[in-house]
């Protein structure tokens, strides 16, 4: 006997409901946007006549004919998405009051920036971009996992540490959100839902030997499992929501304040305040039942939305992304493509033309003449009121070709007017356009699409908020973390506990009390992640990396354009920069073997004193004289030698002058070409619009006709109405004056009738 669902599973399946229901059409776009990027880009009925089926009920099949796919938005979309990927978005925290600090802020960022880093491998912020790119929204989420998956070698306190993760959602469509949340980050939501497939071996691992009751309410568009898994799956969900602990504080009669559970009554004191602290709970649940429960211990549900494009109409919100924008451009192209094959790859094959009878028993040949080089064609002479009829002949008409290509240019054009992103963002440049043009062009497009990036941005602040609030809430006192520096060194530290902490080694707890610390500094390090109050905001730049490969390239060229004893201790610096292996040990090479006053004492060296590096400076001059003079000699001998190599340099300059007018030449007459394409576009551009012209004033000719055909109508139908209307006028009259006639006519026959008798009296 199946038994019935608990209380929390109606209440799960109630809230589903309502998200299936508001969701509905915005999940319709999202999938049609994942299949159409998938290259599903032609509707089912077109797909099917074009394969040779018949798509209409009723209507023969047809023969096949192309039905090609030119993908042109998967491009602007890894565009996007790229530029995402090579940003750095690095999460800043900052102390906001209530014994809020600086260095325990730069703590939080560092634990922060080695979550981002650990995350690096499977890239759910990026993959939950290109999914809001894609089709509007995009998720991922923050889990708390164990440090330390076994207890080898592990103290049994450290057992239960725990660490944040971010990880990505697969499917953005496996997600279900509160309709009542209005906010872009959804912190406002009160419940969510994430569904998963699992297979039954899976799901016993978990969960032991329960009930496998499948969750076939929980299923959505866009959120549905193969058929080849049914006899081996069950579908759970993450039910998620938000519920609220009340307190209240009250101010007793001699004005103490306190905080009680209980409301209070009339005698207890007067209330100040209702608080209401958030708690957040999850059930995993199947159709029947909760398999697990747990509480988060943060204020918001872990789960971060990244939008698209959000808009409002009639009061519902609406998200798209790149895709749903060009659909409607991309079939065209699409389309045009598919036109223009078809028409070319016909144009031999003529159509002919029959007249009724010519053909008979010799169809099949004429069927198969565009295939196959019979040596003749049979046919019926027939005659039309005795003139005979011609052979069947081919319609040789130039199919228009030179409009298709207009047409197919448009197409692209208008792939770029719905994306935003133009031919200079994708490095297709045109030689008349200046450098500066190209990155104003490069930097107009980036500027259409910068809402994804910033969208992104806001998502990140909201998930440093949530990362900060529960990094407190799990840690212990006493535990060691790692967090990474600005140049991603891992470095070790412990928290609510101060300890000192040698290079390379661990840190070790020290007994000394934090207030000391605030006093004394340098006796001990003391961090305290749960005292004070902490702002998150995003910053968003080049990685470490690029930052250090572009300061190596300025100093690189900095060195070569400053005086030599101001340039000698920069090069060690240069050196330690790139990122060869061996760099550093190099750079201490050089830095040790420049001259003492240039390198500077090393650590645990006494300084040398300003008389003795006068008198060095003084050697180092009169050495730079003589390496001078020295100099001068060797250029006098040379002398020869450099008017020789002078006189073929002269001959490469022209030889390579020469080259480069050719060169420009060839350049000149690409450019000429360029512009007589241009005219013979602008050329069609004008036939066209003639056209368009001339089809509007047949279309306004035959309007006008049909107004007029339409009154002379109107003015018959009228008249015939009145004649109708007179001659049912007449009829009427006729009749009532025969009715009156007959009336005095029996009046007559009656009067004459009562007469008689009086006469026979």
């Amino acid at each position: 006997m199946r038994a019935e669902p608990s209380d929390l599973i109606k209440e799960a399946k109630q809230r589903f409901t309502r998200c299936d229901e508001a969701e509905s059409r915005q999940r319709a776009s999202i999938a049609l946007a994942k299949a159409f990027r998938a290259g599903d880009q032609w509707p089912d009925e077109i797909k099917i006549q074009r394969q040779g089926g018949a798509s209409i009920p009723g209507q023969a099949a047809q023969p096949q004919r192309p039905c090609l796919t030119i993908d042109r938005l998967s491009q602007p979309v890894r565009q996007i998405s790229n530029q995402i990927k090579t940003a750095n978005f690095a999460i800043d925290v900052l102390p906001n009051g209530s014994g809020a600090d600086t260095e325990t802020a730069e703590i939080f960022k560092g634990i922060i920036r080695r979550v981002q880093n650990l995350a690096r491998a499977d890239s759910p912020i990026e993959w939950a971009a290109d999914q809001a790119i894609e089709g509007g929204i995009g998720w991922f989420r923050i889990r708390s996992d164990y440090v330390h998956e076994s207890a080898n070698g592990v103290p049994l306190d450290a057992l239960a540490d725990q660490e944040l993760r971010l990880e990505r959602i697969l499917n953005n469509l496996s997600v279900y959100c509160d309709p009542s949340a209005v906010k872009p980050t959804k912190s406002d939501a009160r419940f969510m839902f994430v569904t998963e497939w699992l297979t039954k071996d899976e799901f016993e691992r978990r969960f032991g030997e329960k009930p496998t009751a499948t969750l076939d309410e929980f299923v959505s568009l866009g959120d549905t499992d193969q058929k080849w898994m049914e006899e081996n799956r069950v579908r759970i969900a993450e039910y998620w929501r938000v519920l609220d602990e009340t307190s209240y504080l009250v101010k007793a009669a001699d004005g103490m304040l306190s905080v009680q559970t209980k409301k209070p009554g009339k005698d207890d004191g007067a209330l100040v305040r209702e608080i209401r602290r958030p708690v957040v709970k999850c059930s995993i649940i199947n159709a029947l039942e909760e398999l697990q429960a747990f509480d988060w211990p943060g204020l918001r549900i872990p789960l971060v939305p990244i939008l698209g494009e959000e808009l409002n109409v009639d009061g519902q919100a609406i998200l798209r992304g790149i895709i749903s924008e060009g659909m409607d451009a991309q079939r065209m192209v699409n389309y045009m493509y598919s036109a223009a094959i078809e028409t070319v790859a016909l144009a031999p094959k003529a159509p002919l033309i029959v007249a009724d009878g010519q053909l008979d028993q010799y169809k099949a040949i004429w069927q198969n003449a565009n295939r196959f080089n019979y040596a003749y064609l049979p046919y019926k002479p027939i005659a039309l009121g005795g003139t005979p009829i011609p052979p069947p002949q081919r319609d040789n008409t130039e199919p228009a070709i030179q409009a298709m290509v207009a047409m197919l240019m448009k197409s692209e054009e208008a792939i770029k007017a719905t994306t935003g992103i133009w031919e200079e963002s994708l490095g297709h440049t045109k030689q008349e356009k200046s450098g500066r043009a190209i990155q104003a062009l490069q930097g107009q497009s980036e500027l259409g699409s910068s809402n994804y990036p910033d969208n992104v941005r806001r998502a990140l602040i909201y998930a440093g908020e949530i990362l900060v609030d529960v990094l407190p809430k799990i840690t212990r006192k006493g535990q060691i973390l790692t967090i990474l520096g600005v140049d991603d060194q891992p470095e070790q530290i412990m928290v609510g506990q101060p300890f000192a902490a040698q290079p390379g080694q661990s840190p070790q707890p020290v007994n000394v009390d934090p207030e000391l610390l605030k006093q004394q500094k340098g006796i001990a390090k003391f961090y305290d992640l749960g005292a004070g109050k902490y702002a998150v905001t995003v910053d968003v730049g080049k990685s470490h990396t690029t930052k250090r490969e572009e300061g190596a390239q300025a100093l690189g060229d900095l060195i070569g354009h400053i005086p030599p004893e101001l340039a000698a201790p920069m090069v060690p610096e240069y050196i330690e920069q790139l990122s060869f292996p061996g760099a550093h040990k190099i750079a201490e090479a050089v830095r040790r073997a420049l001259p003492p006053h240039l390198r500077g004492p090393e650590e645990g060296e006494e300084p040398i004193p300003a008389k003795a590096q006068q008198e060095m400076a003084q050697m180092q001059q009169a050495l730079q004289q003589l390496q001078q003079v020295a100099q001068e000699q060797q250029r006098a001998l040379d002398a020869d030698s450099i008017k020789t190599q002078g006189n073929i340099k002269i001959k490469e300059i022209q030889e390579a002058g020469e080259q480069q007018r050719t060169q420009w030449q060839l350049a000149l007459e690409a450019q000429k070409e360029d512009v007589k394409l241009q005219v013979e576009r602008l050329k069609l551009d004008v036939e066209m619009r003639k056209l368009e012209v001339e089809l509007e004033i047949e279309m306004a000719k035959l309007g006008s006709a049909q107004s007029l055909a339409r009154g002379e109508l109107e003015q018959q139908a009228l008249h015939e109405h009145n004649a109708m209307q007179l001659a049912t006028e007449e009829r009427q009259s006729a009749e009532a004056q025969a009715t009156l006639d007959r009336e005095h006519e029996a009046a007559q026959a009656e009067a004459s009738r009562q007469q008689q008798p009086e006469a026979g009296a």
